[in-house]
């Protein structure tokens, strides 16, 4: 499980370095996708593959869920660390979150992390902070 905030930087390549104490769990490849919160989620292959399989159950019949699909999994891209533990983000990806050369904000979310702009996870540390999603939380998931 993956957790924690770490500052990195995307470089001129795209090639963004995944932090070292989970570069293990992603020895066996990655999935890169487009989140829908303004980001890109870097998952190990084994999340994908457990993601794909809650998919297989979204029926054929639902166009609009099959369209979502269709989106989805024409988005991701399969891919490995090299030799220095770094993934390459597709000119896709980057406009999506915004992300440029230099720094990036990479967080843990449970079975994947999530490359973030700078500015823009620092609007969403306020926008939470203002939203009270603690208590929302808390009242919502009796965690």
């Amino acid at each position: 499980m993956f957790s924690g905030t770490y500052e990195h930087s995307l470089d001129d390549k795209s090639r963004l370095t995944i932090p070292s104490v989970f570069r293990k769990d992603f020895a066996d490849g990655a999935v890169l996708r487009k989140d829908r919160e303004g980001c890109v989620e870097i998952l190990p292959r084994e999340a994908w593959a457990q993601f794909l399989a809650r998919l297989q159950s979204i029926p054929r019949t639902d166009q609009r869920a099959q369209r979502w699909l269709t989106q989805q999994l024409a988005a991701a891209v399969m891919t490995e660390m090299d030799k220095q533990g770094r993934v390459v983000l597709s000119a896709d990806q980057k406009t999506h979150a915004g992300l440029q050369c230099g720094p990036v904000v990479v967080t843990g979310a449970l079975d994947r992390l999530k490359v973030w702009n700078s500015t823009r996870w620092a609007e969403m540390q306020r926008e939470t902070d203002q939203e009270d999603l603690e208590g929302y939380i808390y009242e919502t998931y009796s965690i």
